[in-house]
């Protein structure tokens, strides 16, 4: 697991302004277990948990890992904005994709530099 694995999930739970209760309500955990993973070096969390800690905070698994990343790179926040439509409605994903398709309309349209 990532040295800085618990780092980065106690800045992601502060920046949202959460208490460890709260986000340990939020992904079915512990309390303990949140301050275990945020304070222990060699505290892992099972794939599920790693999953929902990524869901809930809308980021990709591979960021919370990744010991040489204190950014995210773009197939990061790529992933985990495919991770955020792939649970919108179906309605939601077409209105989405109708966006995104006259922003790529509109790119053509520019001239080429």
């Amino acid at each position: 697991m990532s040295a800085k694995f618990g780092d980065k999930l106690r800045a992601a739970r502060t920046r949202q302004g959460l208490t460890l209760e709260e986000l340990a309500a939020s992904i079915g955990s512990s309390k303990a277990y949140v301050w275990q993973l945020e304070n222990k070096k060699n505290a892992k969390p099972s794939a599920q948990l790693l999953l929902k800690i990524s869901d809930h905070f809308g980021e990709s698994p591979e960021f919370f890992l990744d010991d040489l990343a204190d950014e995210h790179t773009e197939r990061q926040r790529d992933d985990a904005m495919y991770r955020k439509i792939q649970k919108l409605s179906e309605d939601d994903k077409k209105y989405i994709n109708r966006i995104v398709s006259g922003l790529n309309r509109d790119r053509a349209d520019e001239p080429k530099k």
